[in-house]
């Protein structure tokens, strides 16, 4: 059993080496693309931004919309209409 727990622990070590490669790459590239993360962050800040704020006039055109038919509602069941 020696040699089989020998070959066992150099198959091991060669897995951890080729994962520890394999992670290096992508930890450089994310050092690299700090800047364009950072600008895609402020792009969608902005977009978001202004999303809000189109959300918010709609949402208060709505509710003008919504009163306005809830007092054309009210004076028909006033005049008797409905």
């Amino acid at each position: 059993m020696g040699r089989l727990e020998e070959a066992k622990g150099r198959l091991d070590r060669a897995l951890a080496r080729l994962e520890a490669a394999a992670q290096r790459p992508v930890r450089e590239a994310d050092h690299g693309s700090n800047s364009d993360a950072e600008a895609a962050l402020a792009a969608s800040r902005a977009k978001c931004t202004i999303l809000e704020t189109q959300s918010r006039e709609v949402s208060e055109r709505l509710d003008a919309a919504i009163e306005r038919l809830q007092a054309v509602l009210k004076e028909d069941e006033e005049n008797g209409a409905g």
